[in-house]
C-alpha cells in the first residue's frame, strides 16, 4: 500500500501514514487484492466498500477482506491513518486461532466492515499496530525474533479485533439480512467470473432467483441495476490488466471477452472518461 518494504516480503505488510493525506489518492473504484485492517487516526472519509457507503472518522476501525470493490468517494478531512495489509496465505498460516481468519475476510455476512472504537480499544489496537511498524522497518542484526514477534502482535490484533467485532456485533443486535446476503454472493460471483460472462442472468441462475429479481434487490440495496454493477466491475478488471500487466490492448480486449480491441476501447472510454491507452500512459 503505501511506504516501506514488508518484513515478510509481499505476504505482510504495515504502514503509517504520518503525513495527513488531503487529495483523494485513488479516485476510482478498485478491488483489493489483499486484506487490510486499517485504523483511522484523524480526519474523515466517505468510501464505498461493496457498494456499501460508510463515512469513517477518528477511532474508526476498517476491515477490508481480499476481493472488496472499493471507492474512495471523499476525503472529507485530511486524513492519516495505520494499518496492516497481507495475504490469505500469511492469515492461514500464522494465525493460530483459525476462527479469527472470519472475521479478516467478513464471512460473517451483514456485519459492517467499520467499526468505531471507545478511547481504550483505540489505545489497544493503534499500540499494536505502531509495534509492528516498528519491527516491520527494523533492519537490525541484533533482532533475532523479529519475526517471532511480528506473529505474535499479528495474532494479538486478531484477537483483540474479534472481541471488538463481536462485542459490537451483539450490541447492535443484527439480524441476518437475505437481500443483503443474496447481493454479498452476487459480487462474491461476479469477482470469480467478470472477465468470461457479463450476462445478468448467467448470475441470476447461480443465485436460483430471476435475472429480474435479481436487479430488483441490487436496485433497492445498492441503488444500482445489476447490469450497471457487473459493467463496473468489468472496468475495474480492465483498470487492473492495463496497470499491472504488460498485455497489450487487443490481449485485454480478448481475456475480457470482447469482440474486439474496437468495441473494448469505446466501453473503456464511456466509462471512464479516457481511452485505455492514455489511462494506462498515465497510472502505470
Amino acid at each position: 500500500m503505501l511506504g516501506e518494504e514488508a518484513a515478510h516480503g509481499t505476504e505482510f505488510h504495515v504502514h503509517y501514514n504520518k503525513e495527513v493525506i488531503e487529495g483523494n489518492p485513488f479516485p476510482f473504484p478498485f478491488r483489493s487484492c489483499n486484506t487490510a485492517v486499517l485504523l483511522m487516526l484523524e480526519g474523515r472519509i466517505k468510501v464505498q466498500i461493496d457498494l456499501q457507503t460508510y463515512i469513517v472518522g477518528p477511532m474508526d476501525t476498517m476491515v477490508l477482506s481480499s476481493q472488496s470493490m472499493i471507492h474512495i468517494l471523499e476525503i472529507i478531512e485530511p486524513v492519516q491513518n495505520i494499518g496492516c495489509v497481507f495475504t490469505d496465505e500469511f492469515a492461514m498460516t500464522n494465525m493460530l486461532n483459525y476462527e479469527d481468519i472470519r472475521l479478516f475476510r467478513l464471512t460473517e455476512l451483514n456485519q459492517t466492515p467499520i467499526l468505531s472504537l471507545t478511547e481504550d480499544q483505540y489505545s489497544i489496537i493503534f499500540d499494536i499496530m505502531t509495534k509492528m511498524y516498528t519491527l516491520n522497518l527494523s533492519q537490525s542484526e541484533h533482532n533475532l525474533y523479529k519475526k517471532a514477534k511480528i506473529f505474535h502482535y499479528f495474532n494479538l490484533l486478531a484477537l483483540e479485533m474479534m472481541e471488538m467485532h463481536r462485542s459490537g456485533v451483539n450490541q447492535a443486535n443484527l439480524k441476518t439480512n437475505r437481500k443483503k446476503e443474496i447481493i454479498h454472493e452476487f459480487l462474491s460471483l461476479l469477482s470469480i467470473h467478470v472477465r468470461n460472462n457479463r450476462n445478468v442472468k448467467f448470475y441470476a441462475d447461480k443465485l436460483f432467483i430471476t435475472a429480474g429479481h435479481l436487479s430488483k434487490l441490487t436496485k433497492e440495496v445498492t441503488g444500482n441495476t445489476s447490469r450497471e454493477i457487473i459493467e463496473e466491475a468489468v472496468v475495474m478488471e480492465a483498470r487492473n490488466l492495463l496497470m499491472e500487466t504488460s498485455h497489450s490492448l487487443a490481449e485485454i480486449a480478448e481475456i475480457l471477452h470482447f469482440s474486439d480491441q474496437s468495441f473494448f476501447g469505446k466501453f473503456f472510454k464511456k466509462k471512464m472518461k479516457i481511452t485505455p491507452k492514455s489511462f494506462r500512459d498515465k497510472y502505470k
